[in-house]
């Protein structure tokens, strides 16, 4: 299973890599073309399981969030079964170890350092765009690959500052402004990766982030916002009919 990118947690992913940005030569340089996987459209039952996801994440209420989880529950990291997995216990002993409800090795709910994880998963039930997963998986958020690496590292070397630059993807059509969420347009990119130069507004901590400099192709810099931009890895959520055909939390992959 693919570890893709989540888009919300966009500004909160370059929080917690430190206020710096690198610095970067603003010169025209290749444009990094990217693969998004194909979005699937959702069935009925599967948007009302959305619904009563995003209702209990709202509400905090641990009983109904604990009904959506499938029995089979898996936690993986980069498509391996997770260290703490225990697969001697149920799925929604997991599920809680995995979003920071209960400590690994204990039995019952209790305190976890930043526990329990109520915006990661708020994030993953407002997303609700799919992709297809190895068997009758169906996981979100939809991430994408660079098309050609070599054409990624040439950009790289030639806007300077090597792996210090964080690359960002658009997945739609986006239009680059002269200022965070307005100002004249600097110019359009399509589904292309850009380097982020930094972020507004600046200090910002999580997801108060709401615009990211960025550098086109053009050489020229502009603001595009948040929620526009993904990046290149982050956690899936994969959901999964039962045999009662339910829709139900089949598996979380971490991607780090």
């Amino acid at each position: 299973m693919r570890a893709f990118v989540f888009t919300v947690f966009v500004a909160s992913a370059l929080a917690a890599n430190g206020a710096a940005f690198a610095e970067v030569k603003k010169v025209p340089y290749a444009e990094v073309k990217v693969d998004v996987a194909e979005a699937i459209k959702p069935d009925a039952a599967l948007e009302n399981m959305r619904k009563a996801f995003m209702d209990a994440v709202a509400k905090k209420d641990v009983n109904a969030l604990s009904a959506l989880v499938g029995p089979s529950f898996l936690w993986l990291s980069k498509n391996s079964p997770h260290e703490q997995l225990d697969l001697g216990r149920d799925s929604i002993h997991n599920f809680k170890v995995a979003f920071g409800f209960r400590e690994y090795g204990q039995d019952n709910d209790g305190p976890v350092q930043d526990g329990p994880y109520w915006d990661q998963l708020a994030a993953f039930a407002a997303d609700g765009r799919y992709y297809q997963d190895v068997g009758n998986l169906i996981c979100g958020p939809i991430g994408g690959s660079v098309q050609d690496e070599q054409v990624m590292e040439k950009a790289i070397q030639k806007i300077g500052a090597g792996d210090d630059v964080e690359w960002y993807f658009t997945p739609a059509e986006t239009t680059a402004t002269a200022t965070p969420g307005g100002g004249a347009a600097i110019g359009k990119v399509g589904t292309v990766a850009l380097p982020v130069l930094s972020t507004h507004p600046k200090g910002a901590e999580d997801n108060a982030i709401t615009h990211l400099e960025v550098l086109l192709p053009s050489g020229k810099s502009g603001w595009i916002a948040s929620s526009a931009a993904r990046p290149f890895t982050n956690d899936s959520l994969c959901y999964a009919l039962t045999a009662k055909g339910e829709w139900k939390i089949a598996a979380f992959d971490e991607s780090e």
